[in-house]
């Protein structure tokens, strides 16, 4: 890794992109894990054209959507399904955000020419997060460069954005051209034969026994993203070992109406009734502090937050600081694994959950 950046390695390791988000080792990004669905064909079908090296892919090749839709998993994995096909082919993924560091990095130490050599002669360059190269024009032109030279030697370029290339805010009108001379093409929430597909995959990966009824039930009212999705299935299981009863109709039923009553909570509500229960201020959560506890906290009050209310990853990730959308979604998805093996954070949220379940938490100043 170099500036968190990932190239194809040579072991069987699993591809990060995603620095500042890195997935589990036990969740490699693999492009036949990825449930497309009829709504998200076309996207799966245009990651496969690059993979085949057919003349008809298109290059560069934009995947647009809201967080949670799936454009990381399959931007990782074409990288790594790239680095079985073409050992010998060189592939870089990065994010913006990290693109923009080492140009930054090599323009103060003198090195702008390795960069450029190093980016310029790529088989497959796979870059996320489109937008955060918003405002920084020197990345932008490299960019440009970069996606002129690998049009002349024929390589693959794919990117995330969360909005089409033609809507993203900053973006210089060069930069514009090029990315409209290859495909864009949008992600959505899964529909109701995906979250079917991906409700059993989840629960038969956890060991979980679903029965098609709850299986069902849930495709139908909860009609989200894939990390909610998650999210829901792994509180279902906790609060079922909690009880020492399977997940079964009924409780999903309550679960449900529970969940539906929580969404009229608001992100300050949750904010401060997760600060009274780890014995912290608000202000911490809404600090930059990174002590461990309060990160703990600050976690656990972005998971409920994403789980509880009709908030955005945006509009939580204002609430606290101004934070990102990714590192809103890289706190929500560290509280989801701790959840499974730390049990101040299960009880913490368990706990805070039933508060509110229970009726308005006390108000505090």
């Amino acid at each position: 890794m170099v500036n968190g950046v990932v190239e194809t390695p040579l072991s069987g390791e699993p591809l990060r992109c995603r620095s500042e988000s890195p997935r589990s080792s036990k969740e490699p990004a693999a492009l036949e894990t990825f449930v497309a669905g009829p709504e998200n064909r076309l996207a799966y079908v245009a990651v496969r054209s690059v993979l085949d090296d057919s003349e008809d892919a298109y290059s560069p090749l934009v995947f647009y959507g809201p967080p949670g839709t799936g454009k990381s998993h399959l931007a990782l994995g074409l990288a790594t399904a790239w680095k079985a096909r073409f050992r010998k082919r060189p592939a870089v993924c990065v994010t913006a955000t990290d693109f923009a560091r080492e140009l930054a990095d090599a323009i103060q130490t003198k090195t702008a020419d390795d960069f450029g050599v190093r980016y310029r002669g790529l088989s497959l360059l796979v870059f996320e997060d489109l937008g955060h190269l918003a405002g920084k024009g020197a990345a932008q032109q490299e960019l440009i460069f970069t996606l002129d030279a690998l049009a002349d030697i024929g390589g693959r370029v794919m990117l995330t954005a969360s909005s089409p290339p033609s809507e993203v805010a900053g973006m210089m009108p060069g930069l514009r051209s090029r990315l409209a001379a290859g495909l864009a093409v949008p992600l959505v929430r899964p529909g109701r034969e995906a979250r079917l597909t991906i409700l059993r995959r989840i629960a038969q990966s956890r060991g979980v026994a679903l029965p098609d009824s709850v299986v069902e039930l849930l495709a139908d009212a909860l009609r989200v993203t894939v990390p909610e999705l998650v999210g829901a299935l792994i509180e279902l299981e906790f609060s079922a070992g909690m009880d020492h009863r399977a997940i079964d109709v009924p409780g999903v039923r309550r679960y449900l109406a529970k969940r539906n009553g929580a969404k009229g909570l608001s992100i300050h509500e949750i904010a401060l009734s997760t600060a009274r229960h780890f014995s912290l201020k608000l202000a911490d959560l809404r600090s930059p502090s990174r002590r461990r506890a309060v990160v703990t906290a600050r976690g656990v009050a972005i998971y409920l937050a994403r789980n509880l209310t009709n908030q955005s990853l945006e509009e939580i990730g204002e609430y606290f600081a101004g934070r990102d959308h990714t590192t809103v979604s890289y706190g929500y998805r560290k509280t989801e694994e701790r959840l499974e093996t730390e049990s101040e954070v299960r009880d913490a949220v368990l706990a805070i959950r039933k508060r509110f379940e229970s009726g308005p938490s006390p108000r505090q100043h």
